[in-house]
């Protein structure tokens, strides 16, 4: 049965009674209780009954234009700011080099600007979307059931993924059907993006990146000096495919005993490698050597392949000498005649060739080897390796035989000194000798030079020998590599893996890998008499077979297999290829030879052209000649045909002259901001789509002249939606909403039927009878 509730608070509130229906007793079944129909009541909450308290009229549309402005000041703070963003990325804004006072402090005061810019943004979007769905509420579309909460959940995934959602994106209106709420829809889900990808978009724009930044040819050179030289030989001259002894001005002085350490001569390649070679048997060394040029010019001569006890190939590279010289010279030609040095803390100089046909080069050496021990020399077959040798055209010989000749492998065997001798004197013998490969085969594209090893030794009353044969294949590929004179004037490259070049993530097209023709002559220049023997009747040891000592004879046999049997291939191709690499990084440093050349701006009248490699001359250094205190104004005997040159312009006249023209561009390690790379190109596509969507909406405001201050948070929607009718498309819902139906029915605000207030409107798909809120009109 019913029971009465009266009043308790006569005094504030009119005397009425509250009806409810008894709770059924615990053993009734609760699905058999009828729906009781809602009964009005005049009752109200005694705490906020009370005339003071009762909400004032006001107004829920706004169209003041003041008004309107006001509402946009929380979209026009995060869009000013992302137009400054945006500005320092475009334009290339360069911030501080690395290593200023209080850097890290700042970086890290930016990670919460861009936090408080995330924040701004998505309250900015938060308040779109809102409006839009004030907007269409109030319009006679209406907006869909399920999507009336959007404003408040769109950067849920929970609600992106909800019957709620889909049914309020596939309603369908009287007249325009699943078009009409569409827009709404596609806002909501670009919002919902955004709301994902802001954050970290902001932090990427922001924060400046620790980079390589271009400095202005202006900046780094000045009005004095030219950004261009050219090299006196052309790309064929500089980067032949014939490797001959033409490389050097004066063969006899690279070709005679002991001269494994001049200057000019590709032999010269002997010295770091053999340190190399004792640094591995003693540490364990990698083969990444440090080869210094003048005492102070660095670059890498690197090795790689496979593991060492399961490997017979390997790839070395290094940077040709000449090209570091000459670009570390002409830094120093710039840090005494321009102040640049001075204001940057770590500059870096880079060449780039003006033809784009013109591509500055470097060798790459491919060695693999296959060891034979205590072979039947009489009976077995030698070939030379070449399975790992994949790079084209060698890979189309994968099953062709390139073997060894018999008659070469005694007559090089016959120049050993015999067992006893070798046991008398406790000493291995080494015996080394190129192989002609292009004399003995005829498959065209084949590797043009062999090498053939064999190591002798007596031990224990065993003896014991060993020969291997090489496979050697040589390149040119591109490169491009920079000077870091901060860092004791090391040469850098943009493609320091040789394994990278062939197999990995810097992996060139195999057109750009220009195969050489290793001749047997400039091979022989690689291979001259080194050192006398300790007994006048032994043969010489050669370059070669001085490096390849440590690895053979007794170690063979009786070290473990890391460092014996298993690795010997390895250390052999490792071996071969760091000599061979940087013979060829040397074969053209004879000035003689290719050089670059400079000359200040013909502005100056200036006559005298210089060859880099000559700045730093000492007779140049000491500042007087002809009592003239401008050490510019000397020569030297190689300079004295181009000294007097009064052809302009000049560089025209180099380029007749078949010179290759190149560029010098400065950069400076710091912090800054620019537009290169995937990630702060997507950061920046995010924000100018914020920003787009955010000038879109302040300039409907600002025209259209509405602000809807009503319904326009949780609560009062709440407030809105109890102070409305029941509706019938409701019925049963108090539980949950289980029909995406049921999300797909329209809801409007609409004045109630004595136009003082505002209700809510839900069902159905046609116009609705009800006025639409005024614009200025203060509702209850």
């Amino acid at each position: 049965m019913a029971a009465l509730n009266p009043s308790i608070d006569p005094k504030v509130m009119r005397f009425s009674f509250a009806e409810y229906d008894s709770i059924p007793s615990q053993k009734h079944d609760l699905r058999d209780i009828p729906l009781q129909p809602r009964r009005e009541t005049t009752a109200q909450d005694p705490e906020i009954c009370d005339v003071g308290d009762q909400e004032p009229k006001k107004v829920a549309i706004d169209g003041r234009r003041g008004t309107s402005f006001l509402y946009c000041i929380p979209h026009i703070i995060p869009m000013m700011v992302t137009i400054v963003l945006l500005s320092l990325n475009v334009r290339g804004v360069y911030w501080q080099d690395l290593g200023q006072p209080n850097q890290s402090s700042i970086l890290q005061a930016l990670q919460y600007a861009a936090k408080a810019h995330e924040i701004m943004v998505i309250t900015s979007l938060t308040t779109i979307v809102v409006y839009r769905i004030q907007h269409d509420i109030s319009s006679p579309s209406g907006v869909p059931f399920g999507l009336l909460p959007a404003g408040f959940l769109f950067s849920s995934p929970n609600y992106a993924f909800s019957k709620a959602f889909f049914g309020g994106a596939t309603a369908r209106s009287y007249d325009k059907g699943l078009s009409r709420y569409f827009p709404l829809s596609l806002l909501l889900v670009l919002c919902f993006a955004l709301t994902l990808v802001v954050g970290p978009s902001s932090a990427v724009t922001m924060i400046p990146r620790l980079a390589w930044w271009d400095v202005p040819t202006a900046t780094a050179f000045g009005t004095e000096y030219t950004d261009t030289v050219f090299f006196n030989r052309t790309a064929d001259e500089l980067w032949p495919l014939d490797i001959t002894n033409a490389v050097y001005a004066d063969l006899n002085d690279c070709t005679v005993a002991w001269q494994t350490n001049e200057r000019y001569c590709s032999s010269r390649a002997l010295e770091p490698v053999l340190s190399w070679t004792g640094m591995r048997q003693n540490q364990g060394t990698p083969p990444n050597v440090t080869i210094f040029e003048d005492d102070q010019i660095s670059r890498f001569l690197t090795s790689e392949g496979g593991p060492p006890d399961n490997s017979s190939w390997t790839v070395t590279s290094t940077i040709g000498s000449i090209f570091a010289t000459d670009l570390a010279h002409f830094w120093d030609w710039l840090a005494q005649n321009t102040t640049l040095p001075a204001n940057i803390s770590r500059p870096l100089l880079k060449p780039t060739p003006v033809d784009a046909n013109f591509h500055l080069k470097k060798p790459l050496v491919q060695v693999q080897c296959q060891s034979y021990f205590d072979p039947d020399f009489a009976h077995d077959v030698f070939e030379f390796p070449h399975d790992e040798l994949r790079t084209p055209p060698l890979d189309s010989f994968a099953g062709e035989t390139w073997g060894l000749p018999n008659d070469f492998v005694m007559d090089l065997r016959g120049r050993a000194p015999s067992i006893g001798d070798v046991y008398d004197t406790d000493h291995p013998w080494e015996l080394f000798e190129w192989f002609d490969t292009a004399l003995n085969f005829s498959t065209q594209g084949a590797p043009s030079l062999g090498a053939v090893i064999i190591y002798r030794s007596y031990d224990d009353g065993f003896s014991n020998e060993t020969l291997a044969a090489c496979s050697i294949d040589a390149r040119w590929a591109p490169v491009e590599y920079s000077l870091d004179p901060k860092d004791t004037f090391t040469i850098r490259q943009d493609s320091p893996s040789p394994m990278g070049i062939l197999r990995g993530p810097d992996k060139k097209d195999p057109k750009e890998l220009t195969q050489m023709n290793l001749t047997l002559e400039w091979a022989k220049s690689m291979n001259p008499l080194h050192e006398e023997h300790e007994r006048p009747d032994y043969p010489r040891m050669s370059a070669v077979e001085r490096l390849l000592t440590g690895w053979g004879g007794y170690r063979i046999f009786t070290e473990s297999d890391s460092v014996g049997k298993k690795s010997l291939d390895w250390r052999l191709s490792t071996t071969l290829g760091l000599y061979l690499t940087e013979g060829l990084a040397l074969a053209f440093t004879d000035p003689n030879k290719a050089s670059m050349l400079y000359r200040k701006a013909p502005s100056l009248n200036d006559s005298y052209i210089r060859y880099l490699d000559n700045l730093n001359d000492p007779r140049l250094k000491e500042g007087y000649r002809n009592g003239k205190p401008d050490w510019v104004e000397m020569r030297t005997s190689r300079w004295e045909e181009l000294s007097d040159i009064s052809h302009e312009p000049w560089d025209v006249w180099a380029l007749q002259n078949g010179y290759s023209e190149i560029r010098f561009s400065v950069q400076r390690n710091g912090y800054g901001y620019g537009f290169e790379g995937p990630t702060i190109k997507l950061a920046m596509t995010v924000l100018l789509i914020y920003l787009l969507l955010a000038f879109v909406h302040v300039l409907y405001m600002m025209v259209g002249g509405r602000v809807y201050r009503g319904y326009s948070t949780v609560g009062e929607m709440l407030a809105l939606a109890w102070s409305s009718p029941l509706p019938k498309a409701l019925t049963n819902s108090t539980a949950g909403i289980k029909k995406v139906s049921t999300w797909r029915h329209i809801v409007r605000v609409r004045e109630g039927e004595d136009g003082q207030q505002l209700q809510l409107v839900i069902g159905g798909f046609g116009r609705s009878t009800h006025s639409r809120p005024r614009t200025g009109v203060k509702y209850v």
